[in-house]
């Protein structure tokens, strides 16, 4: 530091020339803070209503700046769209966590707040995608471009330190009721030197087919079914709805690629004949049938189910019967299901002990 005495003795051109430098380096100084920001964009789709969208939320970065986390606020119009904390996943390749929850709600919208986090390290993230919400659009939503309007914008560096110059640019959900699919251009061939080749045009992939795979396709009341299927509607997380008939069964969920599967149980009531199971999402996407079979015949009083009634078996029955045991320790001596074991029940046993199984008399 030069003291008012040596300044003075210095040349005024030399004076000149250390204010010139002094105002270059606050120059520089100040244009390198401004180079080095971060915008956290939020994207934006196109969907019908009733369906659901992807919308992407993605980091850019300028100057070589660093950035190990982010947090954003996401607000949208809750009457034309939905968002749940668990329809929002983070990008993979990030090596990142993913934390939403709902910070404020009123009847018209909705703010969500979402961290993309580091646990355990905190490498820098690359410019890109931060993570995936699926917005799930009202069924009753008017055609319309609605906001995705971002109101808090903040990033942290690798050591946690809070990185200045954050903005947000906010994206749009656009509700249509004609939605014209993309087309993938065809990958161009270059023809071999002795073989001459034209493009072979992309094949199209059936988003969604109809065909439920049922195992197995019949069984009795009660029976546990398994079903699987592929479908783009339910992909990556998203939910579908399990239906036996018109009864609800159950929930699933797809993977990345849409495939689902799970299991439902036949409701007992089900009447013999041909029933349809199909998953919703939130229309029809695929329908299966499944057969509901007659029980097999069983023989009163036969508790083991060999075809013979035993004393041991008419035993049971009797022990069933003063409500020692349950009833499903010889079930086929209450024939007509009403959960108790009736006197004419017990001699319907007994005569079929006499007389075998074969063919099976009423109950006396």
């Amino acid at each position: 530091m030069l003291s008012p005495n040596h300044a003075s003795r210095l040349p005024r051109r030399s004076l000149r020339l250390l204010a010139f430098v002094g105002v270059l380096v606050h120059v520089v100084a100040a244009h390198t803070a401004h180079a080095q920001s971060a915008v956290i964009d939020i994207g934006s789709s196109v969907g019908l209503p009733g369906y659901a969208v992807d919308v992407t939320v993605s980091l850019s970065t300028s100057g070589g700046l660093q950035v190990a986390a982010t947090v954003n606020d996401l607000t949208f119009y809750r009457r034309a769209m939905s968002l749940e904390t668990i329809d929002c996943r983070v990008n993979p390749a990030t090596g990142k966590t993913l934390s939403v929850a709902v910070v404020q709600q009123t009847r018209s919208s909705r703010t969500m707040r979402l961290f993309v986090q580091s646990i355990f390290t905190a490498p820098p993230l690359l410019d890109g995608p931060l993570y995936t919400c699926t917005f799930h659009i009202a069924p009753t939503a008017l055609p319309g471009r609605y906001p995705l309007i971002i109101r808090t914008a903040q990033a942290f560096g690798p050591t946690g330190a809070e990185v200045p110059r954050v903005s947000g640019t906010g994206g749009s959900v656009a509700v249509t009721l004609v939605l014209v699919p993309s087309v993938t251009p065809s990958p161009t061939i270059t023809p071999s030197p002795t073989v001459t080749s034209s493009p072979s045009p992309t094949p199209t992939l059936d988003p969604c087919p109809p065909d439920l795979t049922l195992d197995p396709a019949a069984g009795l009341p009660g029976s546990q079914v398994r079903f699987s299927g592929r479908c783009y509607f339910v992909h990556s997380g998203r939910r579908g709805t399990v239906y036996f008939d018109s009864t609800q069964v159950g929930t699933v969920v797809g993977d990345t690629a849409g495939n689902y599967s799970g299991t439902l149980s036949i409701p007992t009531d089900a009447v013999v004949g041909t029933h349809q199971i199909h998953i919703v999402s939130p229309r029809d996407i695929a329908t299966g049938s499944f057969e509901v079979t007659t029980p097999p015949a069983t023989c009163a009083g036969d508790c083991n189910g060999d075809a013979v009634v035993s004393i041991d078996d008419l035993l049971q029955a009797v022990t069933v019967a003063f409500g020692d045991a349950p009833p499903s320790s010889c079930a086929s001596v209450d024939v007509n299901g009403d959960g108790t074991v009736s006197i004419n029940e017990l001699l319907g046993a007994v005569r079929r002990a006499l007389d075998g199984c074969s063919p099976a008399p009423p109950p006396m």
